[in-house]
């Protein structure tokens, strides 16, 4: 047995009322049955995106939004996330509700075989 990953680019502000490609994302979104985060570090504000994120799949199906999560925060490489990076994975558990919020690196694979062992 696989694991199969979907990845869902599209989904920004106003997704739930159709915005972008909205519908088309949220749709496919229901078939997964793990939802990954993976939440920008270097955005102005990461726990805000992962906050709007969240809401749309709630305005869309609220099912959606009960769906397990694991949330990523990326890019810990970078010096002023990995100066933050606690305050961050603090107040990313804080807004998912749970604690599966890992601080990794994609561009240096730190913690990434963590992550895919979680998944």
């Amino acid at each position: 047995e696989g694991l199969v990953l979907c990845d869902i680019p599209g989904l920004i502000e106003g997704a739930a009322e159709g915005t972008g490609l909205g519908f088309s994302f949220l749709r496919h979104v229901r078939r997964c049955k793990v939802l990954l985060h993976v939440v920008d570090g270097t955005s102005e504000d990461p726990v805000g995106d992962f906050k709007v994120i969240n809401e749309e799949l709630e305005k869309y199906d609220d099912c959606l939004a009960r769906k397990p999560q694991v949330v990523v925060l990326n890019k810990v490489d970078v010096s002023e996330v990995r100066e933050r990076k606690d305050e961050l994975v603090e107040d990313l558990k804080l807004a998912a509700g749970h604690s599966r919020v890992l601080p990794i690196s994609a561009a240096t694979t730190e913690k990434v075989q963590e992550l895919m062992g979680r998944l």
